[in-house]
């Protein structure tokens, strides 16, 4: 039984782990577009075909609104980071503690036999 919840604490792991590594790569493309200037978003909108038709107090003000979506999504993805770090260290946690009960159990199967 001990060795099946190992395997799932396991399983568990690595996915919660995968997890944390999309969330970092999420986080620093944000954070990337976050400290994107009004000049260098505008010149990017362009070359996407976007903003074209507008005026650059236009683009100003979509570029103010952008930067305030995207702090707001980091916000909640570093609350999500934080959470999915805790949960991790739980799991490890659990890991060790599993393997130190089954290594108890051997050794007093052994001293049984």
């Amino acid at each position: 039984m001990l060795c099946s919840e190992i395997r799932e604490i396991l399983a568990e792991e690595v996915e919660v782990q995968c997890r944390k590594e999309a969330l970092d790569s999420l986080m620093c493309r944000r954070a990337k577009l976050l400290r994107e200037s009004l000049g260098e978003r505008m010149r990017r909108a362009q070359d996407d075909g976007e903003w074209s038709h507008l005026s650059q107090q236009e683009c100003a003000g979509l570029h103010k609104e952008e930067k305030l979506y995207l702090q707001s999504q980091i916000d909640r993805l570093r609350h999500e980071q934080a959470r999915t770090k805790e949960r991790l260290a739980e799991l490890r946690r659990l890991k060790t503690r599993a393997k130190l009960i089954r290594a108890a159990e051997v050794a007093s199967q052994r001293k049984r036999h």
